[in-house]
């Protein structure tokens, strides 16, 4: 039965359909799908907290594989088991072994961040996970063949050079994103400090031909 909590006012974003038509499924996001997924069984959690589910493409991977996954979101359309503000979540101390929330840092105002931070380490018993869009402007080479995999154990090379958009102020007219690492005034620095007021990064990358980066979050046990 899905619970719910205070929205503290904020308006949903994003309509349900957009999880559901065929520009959302793009390539790019079926890569960072496979990162999530990827970087939370590296972790052998026993129980996971998805935060922001999308079409439930994730969540729905973890439960067919027998993994405990409890679902938390803004809009109660999307039909999560808890609706509720990342800002004010709605369960106790350590309760998750890894939380998950992929792009849903940069749809607050950067001065709601650190308490969003903060949630997420409190409900988190160790890890975090993280992605966030990163503005740049790339080229990016992927090279692939059976020796790659021999030698080095790695499915391809890759070959990227890039510059974040720091002269483009982004502008929240479409209601979505307040900010975008590698926007102006949000640099990759700046981020990685929020981080590390609530977590020590031990990885931090940008997947495969999309414009995100990823986090992986061990929280910082305060005294």
């Amino acid at each position: 039965m899905t619970k719910r909590l205070s929205n503290k006012g904020f308006d949903v974003q994003v309509d349900r359909k957009h999880y559901y038509i065929e520009e959302y499924d793009t390539l790019e996001t079926f890569i960072r799908y496979f990162y999530q997924i990827d970087q939370t069984r590296k972790l052998n959690p026993k129980n996971i907290l998805e935060i922001g589910i999308g079409n439930k493409t994730v969540s729905n991977y973890f439960k067919q594989h027998g993994m405990e996954v409890t679902t938390c979101d803004f809009d109660k359309n999307l039909e999560p088991d808890y609706i509720a503000d990342i800002r004010e979540l709605p369960f106790e101390d350590n309760s998750f072994d890894v939380v998950l929330a992929s792009e849903i840092l940069e749809h607050l105002p950067w001065e709601s961040v650190d308490s969003a931070l903060a949630e997420l380490r409190r409900v988190s018993k160790k890890y975090v996970i993280i992605s966030i869009p990163h503005a740049t402007c790339f080229f990016e080479f992927v090279i692939k063949f059976s020796l790659i995999k021999k030698i080095l154990k790695k499915n391809f090379l890759r070959l990227i050079a890039g510059m974040p958009l720091f002269f483009s102020k982004i502008n929240f007219l479409n209601g979505e994103h307040y900010w975008e690492i590698g926007r102006k005034n949000y640099s990759v620095k700046k981020v990685k400090n929020a981080l590390k007021k609530h977590f020590r990064i031990i990885k931090e990358f940008r997947p495969v031909l999309t414009f995100n980066k990823f986090f992986v979050l061990e929280k910082i046990r305060k005294m």
